[in-house]
């Protein structure tokens, strides 16, 4: 991580289950990181802030000069489709409050993260890019709709990844469908699932999302960071398209588990499918790890715990 050695880094959302991997492998190479969230932090590592404080938020960034931000600050799928106008106006008033005190930093990288729900709405089994119409029916969607061209419109020097389902090392306060599967397995010895498994979902492995981000600080990357990252918005999700049938056998297999499926249970959608083209053209590297190998590794390190 040589291409880190001179930039100040500040990553928002410290503690939530990307943020915290970002910090983790930042502070293992790097020292130069201001991390912040709005919950206490018991290793003392993140500062504690509310960025719905202008004030201090303001103070902190200009204080702090940093050259890049990393903004992971934000309510999830679930509390946008509960508390859609209270999540919103929280992540509205932060990123307005960080985007004013870049008013004074226009060389300052800021790293967005949106989501593929700005898709969800398109028909499924079909390859989206980012030119590709947005097409949100979710809050979760609709909210990162807006935010990407806010925040592009105010702020140029910008990067905006669209994430897809991310599985992998870190807390996550809301486990996603891999993890979830690994969990009862330890804890079951057995696994369910309801449906029939026909789900089909395009997953991203965290280590993958981290480097990749980490990639994205410096406008032009150069040689060492595999390449230049010009602003603008990327998706950002593997090469494989798997259904939650198959992530299950495959689970199950790992832990030497039965699988039973409730066919008469209902499952979830099928979001679209996202080219990574763009990035991988970007970074000139393949950049994703194969599914299999990903989820070999995770769940190896799970069965450890």
């Amino acid at each position: 991580m040589d291409y880190l050695s001179t930039k100040r880094i500040l990553i928002t959302g410290a503690q939530g289950y990307i943020g915290s991997e970002i910090l983790r492998i930042v502070r293992e190479h790097y020292q130069e990181c201001l991390a912040i969230d709005k919950l206490a932090d018991a290793s003392g590592k993140v500062q504690i802030l509310d960025l719905k404080d202008a004030v201090k938020t303001s103070e902190l960034i200009l204080n702090f000069k940093p050259d890049a931000i990393i903004h992971c600050a934000t309510h999830s799928a679930l509390a946008y489709r509960d508390h859609l106008s209270n999540s919103f106006q929280e992540d509205f008033s932060a990123t307005v409050n960080i985007l004013n005190a870049l008013a004074g930093l226009p060389d300052c990288r800021l790293i967005y993260l949106s989501s593929s729900y700005v898709y969800s709405a398109l028909p499924a089994r079909h390859a989206y890019d980012e030119h590709s119409p947005l097409a949100p029916k979710h809050n979760f969607g609709v909210a990162k709709s807006f935010f990407e061209q806010f925040i592009l419109k105010i702020h140029q020097n910008t990067v905006i990844f669209r994430l897809c389902s991310v599985f992998g090392p870190g807390q996550a306060l809301h486990p996603n469908v891999i993890l979830t599967f690994a969990e009862e397995c330890l804890k079951k010895n057995s696994l369910t699932v309801w449906g029939k498994g026909e789900r089909t979902l395009q997953y991203i492995y965290m280590k993958d999302v981290v480097s990749i981000i980490l990639k994205s600080v410096s406008t032009k990357g150069g040689p060492a960071s595999g390449g230049d990252l010009a602003a603008g918005i990327y998706n950002l999700g593997g090469d494989d398209y798997v259904t939650v049938g198959d992530t299950a056998l495959d689970i199950a297999k790992f832990f030497k588990v039965e699988v039973n499926f409730l066919e008469n249970k209902p499952e979830g959608e099928t979001l679209p499918f996202l080219s990574n083209q763009k990035i991988k053209n970007s970074l000139k590297n393949n950049a994703f790890t194969p599914f299999a190998t990903a989820l070999n590794e995770y769940l190896t390190s799970l069965n450890k715990l």
